[in-house]
């Protein structure tokens, strides 16, 4: 028995040892996903790095960020609620108690901690202005923002300019600074966000305890020269309004030519971007992974910046992320109340405004609008005067569908009482671009006569932002390339028509005929080409309304914070912690490279110090 036992013993050992020893050779393999799993319960710590965090698209984005990061983000929801709840109309309607209730039941099945990082985050910003700034970062408020307590304002002392020279080497210095301080405030931070110039890059990745680097681009920063609009020449101040230059060449290089002093300063300027430019595409390859906001911004970036194509295509770099709309942050869609001012206010309803949001700054070309609606007014006139003219409308049919009919003899005129023009956006009396251009649009308003109909609100809360947007008849925006567009999204979750520029980000976001219109830009006639796609909305205002409905289904389904949470939560976790512990990894084999980033970046490091001292003891003294 003892003999048979053991043979027993020895056959059943076998197999037990081939198992473990399958189990040793599959634990290096299972290594990296334990890793991953244990950084995962382990609260991860994310900072965020943003030069001026006031109210914009770029703010609005890194604010979602760091909402979809952050551990206290479980609360926001209901936050919002609250927050939305106190702007609805005593009128809620069958309709928008149904999308409230699949909006919450949506929330119940995924439930904010599946979605959401659990991280701390930390923001750093040079400026944040607590009378121009979202309410996630408003102390003053009661209660406080979610995100409050996370705001670390540094470096408000660096300026933002010399005299209206050098803002990008003034807002190179001051990202130099927030990073410095950021890492010596949190040198074992996991993750590193930074937006807007990339400049600081190699030196974070220089740091040993920088574990990822992410670089969101809004937008080339080498696009964004004073007489261009994102890369495209643009000249200011032109009569006709059309915003586009139909000439390639530049205008005014006669007088710089003539004069041999502003031949040089104007060499040197050139040299100068260069120099940043260069910079740019540099640091931009330093970055663990890149984020985009839209398939726009990805073609320009890999066009501008040819030396990356081929790196970023082989490693897969760069992701386009777009920015989203807390939905839970606006208020419903009331489309029955816009059909009772129908009825009230006569054929399109004098009390459904036409609105214009945006910041105030010359790219946004704000003055094609102000043009196009000099347009309609003056087609009123003349209507009203008994003067006929024949002309072409566009018009769209129920179905979504475009199409232009000629009127032949038949008049289509607006009718006979405009709705106003509420030109909305941010505003910062700190900006010098901000103050001028509102002054501008407010001359030109005088002298085409639409002052009396034309409403400036610079600086509109949340709440005021939100109430324009659901009772607008259209919001027109009129940036041209623009990179994305936060607003055409929140204004057709708002149940608003879109009226944008056929360029850029609204392409990607803005169905032409069934969420909006897309307007051609072109150097002659553009104010005209818009001003017949709003005119064919005060025609048939059900058009809007039913454009409306469209895009409020639309933006639900692809817009929301949930797939953005999610979508953020697998860039971070999958992509860009495993890209920087493998750079962490391969240090030793680019020794020579990073010593020299190292001693490039101390340089530059201290060259932002003694300036930023040189500074304060010249503002002290």
């Amino acid at each position: 028995m003892g003999e048979r036992e053991r043979e027993r013993e020895d056959s059943l050992t076998s197999p037990v040892d081939f198992s473990r020893t399958n189990t040793q050779a599959n634990k290096q393999a299972n290594k990296q996903e334990n890793k991953q799993m244990n950084n995962h319960d382990r609260q991860l710590h994310i900072v965020f790095l943003h030069l001026d965090l006031g109210i914009g698209g770029a703010e609005q984005l890194i604010i979602n960020l760091a909402l979809a990061s952050s551990s206290l983000s479980s609360c926001s929801s209901s936050f919002f609620k609250t927050k939305s709840s106190s702007n609805n109309s005593t009128r809620s309607n069958n309709s928008n108690s149904t999308d409230n209730d699949q909006r919450n039941t949506q929330e119940t099945k995924t439930g904010p901690s599946s979605l959401l990082l659990n991280a701390k985050v930390s923001i750093f910003t040079t400026h944040c202005d607590q009378n121009h700034c979202f309410d996630a970062v408003q102390k003053k408020s009661d209660p406080p923002g979610i995100l409050a307590s996370c705001v670390h304002v540094v470096g408000s002392f660096l300026p933002v300019h010399f005299f209206g020279k050098g803002t990008a080497f003034c807002s190179t210095l001051r990202m130099f600074y927030l990073s410095i301080v950021a890492k010596r405030m949190y040198p074992h931070a996991d993750v590193i966000v930074l937006d807007g110039l990339p400049s600081p890059i190699p030196y974070l990745v220089s740091q040993k305890t920088s574990q990822c680097v992410i670089y969101y681009c809004h937008f080339p920063d080498k696009l964004l020269t004073r007489d261009t609009v994102n890369g495209e020449l643009f000249i200011l101040g032109n009569n006709n309004g059309d915003g586009i230059s139909s000439s390639t060449s530049r205008l005014g290089l006669v007088t710089f030519v003539k004069n041999v002093g502003q031949w040089i300063l104007l060499r040197l300027k050139n040299h100068y971007r260069k120099i940043l430019d260069r910079m740019e595409e540099w640091a931009i390859s330093y970055a663990d992974l890149v984020c985009v906001n839209s398939e726009f911004t990805r073609k320009q970036v890999l066009h501008v910046f040819p030396s990356l194509e081929e790196d970023f295509n082989e490693k897969d770099k760069m992701k386009v992320l777009h920015p989203a709309i807390d939905l839970n942050k606006f208020v419903l869609p009331d489309f029955d109340a816009k059909q009772e001012i129908l009825s009230k206010g006569g054929q399109y309803g004098f009390f459904m405004p036409i609105v214009s949001l945006n910041r105030f700054e010359r790219k946004k070309n704000i003055e094609v609008l102000l043009h196009a609606y000099a347009s309609i007014q003056k087609d009123k006139l003349e209507h009203d005067n008994g003067i006929s003219c024949n002309n072409t409308t566009r018009t769209y049919s129920r179905s979504g569908k475009n199409k232009h009919q000629s009127t032949g003899t038949q008049h289509n005129h607006p009718p006979s009482r405009l709705p106003p023009l509420i030109i909305a956006g941010g505003y910062d009396v700190r900006n010098k671009e901000n103050v001028e251009y509102l002054k501008e649009l407010q001359c030109l308003a005088n002298n085409l006569g639409i002052q009396d109909q034309t409403v400036f609100k610079p600086s509109v809360s949340d709440e005021e932002r939100a109430m324009l947007l659901k009772s607008a008849l259209c919001v027109v925006y009129t940036p041209h390339r623009e990179h994305f567009g936060i607003v055409p999204l929140e204004a057709m979750y708002a149940g608003s028509a879109v009226v944008a520029m056929k360029s850029g980000g609204p392409e990607e976001t803005v169905k032409d005929g069934i969420t909006g219109i897309l307007v051609d830009m072109t150097p002659k006639d553009t104010c005209e080409k818009l001003a017949n796609a709003i005119r064919s909305l005060l025609e048939d205002p059900k058009i809007a309304i039913d454009m409306g409905k469209c895009g409020h289904e639309h933006v639900k389904k692809h817009f929301g914070l949930d797939p953005f949470r999610q979508e953020w939560s697998r860039l971070v976790l999958q992509e860009a912690v495993p890209r920087g512990k493998e750079r962490l990894r391969n240090a030793h084999d680019s020794t020579r490279t990073t010593t020299t980033s190292t001693v490039i970046w101390w340089c530059l490091c201290l060259l932002v110090v003694f300036c930023a001292c040189w500074i304060r003891w010249y503002t002290t003294s």
